[in-house]
């Protein structure tokens, strides 16, 4: 019930007590009893139904400002998520802007990536593609490596029943350009060509793929195969030793690294390899080769001609450690052989002249039908004043291919002139000059 209503109903009720009060004043007093009675019991149920109605009046007042209360509660949390919700909108939209700032920075990064990761392939292919034209192939996996190895033995095999040479020899190169994990297999095809071309007797073989000598020296083109041959204790005997001889033509390693190579395998070498390795080490330009031989020949090893011809190099080499093996084994050598060499060698220790001292002379050789001797120092050919190879080689330029010469050596204290035949020579040695 609201306001209005309510007051009009209370001014109703008001209206008739009024009237009713003011009959009772005017009635006269000596009226009918019965009648007031009933007129007093009007009253009090007016008076009832005014404090009902009062009643009634507080109730409705009551909730009417419950409902007011509720209505201010509701409004309140109304206005409060009509704010929420245009908060969590407005931020919403800055979460869906930032998202796709985010997604497109992404597209624009993976696209990036995509064309990165492109190139990157790109250029890795132009590089493998440059590894292979130089030789190397490390960069391949075994399954590849092993793909190719069976490739290039194919090749090999199909080249060699062909006599085709420069397809055979083709085929060697690639398989030593794999590296490590195909040298194994290089050394099977290299035993083919070099038993054709001759190893026992050396370059007296069949003959069937027709090499020379320059083409038999070049069957091994990487330095690593070399090193295997001399580091791998299973290797092949044969390459072995092809591997000791090869070590002084790679000038371009470091002569440390190959003086090693070389003086390890003499100091572990039996029979032939020891004469190699001494040769490899007399053939390298590096002073630690006087170390080696030095400690060789000072050990008194069972090979008593590796040790003269080491006496022989260390003669050479002119250093004092090597001096000091060579006196060393004069004096107590147990091989007469080999004591007689180092004595001759102290004989020539302090040289009187400048010249080629001759340290090797091929057997059957021009030098050794003329009587040239290891120890001798050549000092003329053919009337031209020579001190090394290379003045050999100059002055036998102007000689006929069928022409004998004069060349004149010193042995001891004279001058011996001996008369050597047309072709090779047969020697070699080392520069010398008497110390100041």
């Amino acid at each position: 019930m609201d306001k209005a209503t309510t007051a009009s109903v209370i001014g109703t009720i008001l209206g008739l007590v009024a009237g009713i009060g003011g009959m009772l004043l005017l009635a006269p007093r000596g009226g009918d009893d019965a009648e007031l009675a009933r007129l007093q019991q009007q009253v009090a149920a007016l008076s009832r139904q005014m404090d009902e109605v009062d009643e009634a009046r507080k109730r409705d007042t009551e909730a009417l400002t419950d409902a007011n209360r509720r209505r201010d509660i509701a409004e309140t949390a109304n206005r409060e998520l009509a704010e929420e919700l245009e908060a969590k909108a407005n931020h919403t939209g800055d979460a869906r802007d930032d998202a796709r700032n985010w997604k497109e920075a992404h597209d624009k990064l993976k696209a990036e990536a995509a064309e990165q990761a492109r190139l990157d392939k790109a250029r890795i292919g132009d590089l493998e593609g440059l590894l292979e034209d130089n030789g190397i192939l490390e960069h391949l996996s075994d399954e590849e490596i092993a793909a190719r190895v069976e490739k290039f033995k194919g090749a090999f095999e199909t080249a060699f029943l062909g006599r085709d040479k420069a397809a055979a020899m083709q085929a060697l190169w690639d398989l030593q350009k794999l590296g490590p994990k195909a040298y194994d297999a290089a050394i099977e095809v290299w035993k083919k060509m070099a038993e054709d071309f001759g190893l026992d007797p050396w370059g007296q073989g069949p003959g069937t793929m027709g090499m020379s000598f320059q083409d038999y020296v070049s069957l091994i083109n990487k330095f690593g195969l070399i090193e295997h041959g001399l580091t791998d204790p299973g290797v092949d005997p044969a390459f072995r030793i092809a591997s000791i001889y090869g070590l002084p033509w790679w000038t371009g390693e470091d002569p440390t690294k190959r003086t090693k190579l070389a003086g390890d395998t003499l100091l572990r070498a039996e029979g032939y390899e020891a004469r190699a390795a001494i040769e490899a080490l007399r053939d390298i330009n590096d002073p630690a080769t006087s170390r080696y031989l030095s400690d060789y020949l000072t050990a008194n090893s069972d090979n008593p001609d590796a040790r003269v011809l080491a006496v022989g190099v260390l003669a050479t080499k002119n250093t004092s450690d090597g001096w000091a093996a060579i006196k060393d084994a004069a004096e107590n050598d147990p091989d007469d052989k080999v004591k007689a060499a180092a004595q001759q060698a102290l004989a020539q220790q302090n040289v009187t002249v400048a010249g080629l001292l001759i340290n090797f002379v091929g057997p059957d050789s021009q030098a050794a039908l003329a009587g040239i001797k290891v120890g001798d120092i050549m000092t003329h050919y053919n009337g031209v004043r020579v001190k090394t190879i290379a003045d050999i080689n100059n002055a036998k330029s102007g000689v006929e291919a069928d022409q004998s010469v004069q060349v004149v050596v010193r042995r001891g204290d004279s001058d011996v002139t001996l008369t050597l035949g047309p072709g090779q020579i047969g020697i070699n040695g080392v520069a010398v000059a008497p110390k100041d």
